[in-house]
């Protein structure tokens, strides 16, 4: 856009930049002559800060409300954004990879960033009148078809061809080593908040699965093919009938899917709705990549790479239990969720059996 600061609070998305930003956009006459500001999701988005604008016109028309999102302004959280480039990632999906994808996603009505300074800002479609997930509930089986649907439609559009996508960190990134130090110093934490839910043998098996994470991305390195959203489950999610939009690209990765795959269906469904229809899940998701030419050949090792990732993700909804810090009522509750049901999946499993495999370069597509 010309002659436009990028915005670093909320309140400096201006009336004429939404102008500007609508009228490329397709709003011809649209001109917006104030905006009223409510902000959304305080202490669920750690590391951004969102608000619903409402848009008001002195000429022509365009969309009711919209929804803005910056960079968190918490100058102790703002750096932890920056090494892990979530706003670049996220402005760099809109600009090159969302237009790309046959999934639904909010439309971007502006998208500014500058990588120098760090500054970003958002200006996306409101989709809040769909039907929103609810990770804490718990997805329905029909919610579950429609995730496994898009993910195989984002996982198939990208197999084997991601190599023009160098800002997309792949599973071996240097971002993904410090894993390792992250849990091992927050080990202590666990066991005493959640020893009881894990369970003795569950606790010796992570804490002989945690000094394995950096040798686990450097094996998974090569199974790097595809593109994954990283943050699949259903908060980011809503549902417009049988049609699923998927939120949030800060976390755009590289991997073999399983970073999509694994964290929705262990952690995202109820254990009995999960047991009963997790395994024609994947069989559904195995044949649409199948039939684009993409994905794990076997069906065996597709659940194989969902066994073993297994260890990772109860590790990680353990971490992030126990070191997110002040939250909602919900957002605890979401964790503890997280965490038993994750549980569930890892003993139904016996994910442990596949702690200290190296060798993941299974046969693909």
């Amino acid at each position: 856009m010309s002659g436009h600061e990028i915005p670093t609070s909320l309140a400096a998305i201006t009336p004429a930049m939404m102008t500007e930003a609508l009228r490329a956009n397709g709003f011809d006459d649209a001109e917006v002559t104030s905006i009223d500001i409510e902000r959304i999701a305080v202490g669920e988005g750690f590391l951004g800060e969102l608000a619903r604008l409402s848009l008001s016109y002195g000429a022509g028309s365009g969309p009711a409300t919209a929804i803005g999102k910056i960079p968190t302004t918490d100058s102790g959280l703002k750096p932890l954004g920056d090494m892990l480039d979530v706003y670049g990632r996220e402005h760099r999906a809109y600009a090159e990879i969302i237009p790309q994808l046959k999934v639904r996603t909010p439309k971007a009505w502006l998208n500014l960033g500058d990588a120098e300074s760090g500054t970003y800002c958002l200006v996306l479609e409101d989709v809040g009148h769909l039907t929103p997930g609810d990770q804490h509930a718990g997805g329905t089986l029909e919610q579950a078809e429609a995730a496994v649907a898009a993910a195989a439609g984002i996982h198939s559009r990208w197999w084997n061809r991601v190599e023009d996508l160098e800002w997309v960190p792949p599973i071996d990134s240097p971002l993904n080593m410090g894993f390792q130090d992250l849990f091992e110093a927050s080990w202590p934490a666990v066991v005493d908040t959640y020893g009881d839910v894990l369970g003795p043998d569950v606790v010796a098996h992570l804490e002989s699965f945690i000094p394995t994470v950096r040798e686990l991305f450097t094996s998974y390195g090569p199974v790097s093919a595809t593109l994954t959203h990283n943050d699949f489950r259903l908060d980011n999610m809503f549902f417009d009938g049988d049609e699923l939009l998927l939120i949030d690209w800060q976390v755009v990765s590289r991997g073999d899917g399983m970073g999509d795959l694994c964290p929705f269906m262990s952690c995202n469904l109820d254990p009995a709705l999960r047991r009963e229809h997790e395994m024609d899940l994947f069989a559904s998701y195995h044949r649409m990549m199948s039939e684009a030419g993409a994905g794990y050949i076997a069906f065996d090792d597709l659940i194989t790479s969902y066994r073993f990732s297994l260890n990772f993700w109860l590790a990680l909804w353990c971490n992030g239990a126990v070191t997110a810090g002040p939250t909602t009522q919900r957002g605890a509750e979401l964790f503890d969720r997280a965490v038993s049901r994750s549980v569930d999946a890892y003993r139904q499993h016996e994910a442990w059996e596949l702690i200290g495999t190296t060798d993941l370069d299974l046969p693909r597509h």
